[in-house]
């Protein structure tokens, strides 16, 4: 039942029900001013409106029309605030776009927990009677968003710790005077000292040796964008994935590499279509959101040789002033019922049900479906903080909600589902949740949850209940 009401409101995502009166007298935009853009390029915002200059519109058009532009705007995560009005005048509009850019140029020190959220790591921690650091990773991360006030973004890192990490990156979403075609890179490094190397009971094992590295992998990405419109873009991507581990991790899970070998690689193509019509991609709370990707594996050192289809879509409709839903699927089908043990990540790190956070079910297959009724307790308030002279720090805003959630999920497992219970069997979480939301894409979720195995929890979340997706 809960399945068939998430997919039916997923469904009206797509119907239209803002229908044009043709007969409405019509103005033309004479001008469109825009204030507060320091670095970030005209162009850059004009590009993401739907009101164009030139364009003859109706009063009534252009309210929705600056609501979508707002919305379009917000979801560039490039400005604390935006402020679109607009004043006719003898039959002429203008248009005044009025922005608070972010503060772009993150330098800062890293110091964060290695495990795949804040309660498993500290479950471990606290079985160390607070003693054992380990699990900590640390080190230096340069991030320069909106890079020469292009929209793009440049970012490295150099992370020690329980799990190393180096990485560059470069993104820019426009690379045509049209603006419609971008280009992103990335190359990555990691080594872990404690490696993975098979699921039993719904937990991790782990391998580790005399303080040595166990494993050690490189993975290199490149992606080609098109935006046809203001809404769709379109990704065909390039990435290869080489991974070497200790030897004994082979003979200790076969399925590991499944070649007899502690080194294991492959490449992959992608395609991916996306239409965002959310107004804030960060945490929604109106609008829906299509995520389409199809993508084949192709064998080096590693057999896997398949097809994958990924699919997200959110449906966020508001009841009333205080009161919103919000509905999502997500689903994964391979071709292949049998893959090495490193490709079947389902349930359990970026995609979970709630009440589960401390398993992790494995699979060649899995959907994921979340529902939640939001409560404003208090809506959007805007701030001036005190001593604060830059503008992009001194003016904040904040809003909470209160939720209650239901999840249901299924991992279809081939591999290893007998030393696995929760795979190949439905999984519900439902609870209730108070949600911090504030500038610079920062959030709190504090929830408490029940699982179907009757556990009960107290759970801290810094990221969007219906987790990432793809902004750029």
């Amino acid at each position: 039942m809960i399945k068939t009401l998430s997919i039916a409101l997923l469904f009206l995502a797509f119907l239209n029900t803002n229908p044009i009166n043709a007969t409405e007298e019509k103005h033309q935009v004479v001008n469109i001013i825009i204030k507060g853009n320091k670095i970030t390029k005209s162009p850059i915002i004009l590009r993401e409106l739907t009101i164009k200059k030139g364009e003859f519109i109706g009063l009534n058009e252009i309210k929705q029309l600056i609501i979508e532009s707002r919305n379009n705007l917000t979801n560039t995560n490039l400005f604390n605030f935006i402020t679109i009005e607009h004043e006719l005048n003898n039959n002429e509009l203008t248009i005044t776009i009025e922005i608070v850019e972010r503060w772009y140029i993150w330098p800062y020190p890293i110091l964060e927990i290695s495990d795949r959220n804040f309660n498993v790591w500290w479950d471990e921690f606290k079985s160390s009677n607070y003693s054992d650091f380990s699990r900590l990773n640390y080190g230096v991360f340069l991030n320069i968003e909106n890079f020469r006030g292009l929209n793009e973004l440049l970012m490295i890192k150099f992370r020690k710790g329980f799990k190393e990490h180096y990485l560059f990156r470069y993104e820019t979403p426009h690379i045509n005077n049209n603006k419609t075609f971008g280009i992103n890179t990335q190359i990555e490094f990691f080594r872990r000292r404690k490696t993975y190397f098979q699921t039993k009971e719904n937990e991790l094992q782990y391998f580790e040796e005399n303080d040595t590295y166990t494993s050690k992998e490189m993975l290199l990405d490149l992606e080609l964008l098109y935006r046809d419109n203001i809404k769709t873009r379109h990704k065909l991507k390039f990435n290869f994935h080489r991974s070497n581990v200790n030897a004994q991790i082979p003979l200790l899970n076969p399925n590991y590499l499944q070649n007899n070998d502690s080194t294991g690689s492959f490449y992959k193509i992608s395609y991916q279509f996306i239409n965002e019509n959310r107004d804030n991609n960060t945490y929604p709370l109106e609008g829906h959101y299509l995520e389409f990707e199809i993508s084949k594996y192709f064998e080096l050192k590693s057999p896997i040789n398949h097809y994958e289809i990924n699919s997200h879509l959110e449906k966020h409709i508001k009841i009333s002033d205080k009161l919103y839903s919000g509905t999502s699927l997500r689903t994964r089908t391979a071709s292949s019922n049998q893959q090495v043990y490193f490709a079947t990540q389902a349930l359990g790190f970026d995609d979970y049900v709630r009440g589960y956070e401390f398993y992790v079910i494995d699979g060649e297959d899995y959907y994921l479906s979340k529902t939640a009724i939001k409560y404003v307790l208090i809506n959007k308030r805007n701030l001036e903080i005190p001593y604060i002279k830059k503008k992009q720090f001194s003016k904040s805003h904040f809003s909470i909600y209160a939720t209650v959630f239901s999840d249901l999920g299924y991992t279809s497992n081939n591999t290893n589902y007998n030393e696995n219970s929760l795979a190949n069997t439905l999984l519900w979480g439902r609870g209730c949740s108070i949600e911090y939301v504030t500038y610079y894409d920062k959030m709190l979720r504090i929830e408490f949850s029940i699982n179907k195995l009757g556990e009960k929890g107290l759970f801290l979340h810094f990221s969007s209940p219906f987790g990432e997706t793809n902004r750029k």
